[in-house]
């Protein structure tokens, strides 16, 4: 660990496989939610059960998408994390490898 800042790359990678486990566990969750979420039915034929059985699944789909792009952003910080600790590795040993020339 040399350089100009201090890194822990498997410290960093444990960080990357633990975002990773929650937005598996995330998206699995949500996924098991999803009929509840969107499959509201009106109560009665009336237009204002129909309306609101419409709002709730339009607010549902809504919190989906949400939830769906929080898991990509989880995803996405992951793999950083992963190139971050495999690029601090690789430029680490070049450094070693520049020193001992």
């Amino acid at each position: 660990m040399g350089g100009f800042f201090g890194m822990v790359p498997g410290a960093v990678d444990m960080s990357a496989a633990a975002e990773a486990g929650i937005s598996e566990g995330m998206a699995a969750t949500t996924a098991a939610g999803a009929a509840a979420l969107t499959g509201v039915v009106p109560m009665a034929a009336d237009a204002d059960s129909i309306e609101f059985a419409a709002a709730l699944n339009a607010a549902g789909s809504a919190y989906l998408g949400t939830a769906a792009e929080h898991v990509g952003q989880r995803v996405a910080f992951a793999g950083a994390q992963g190139l971050s600790s495999a690029t601090t590795v690789a430029a680490e040993a070049a450094n070693a490898g520049a020193v001992g020339l």
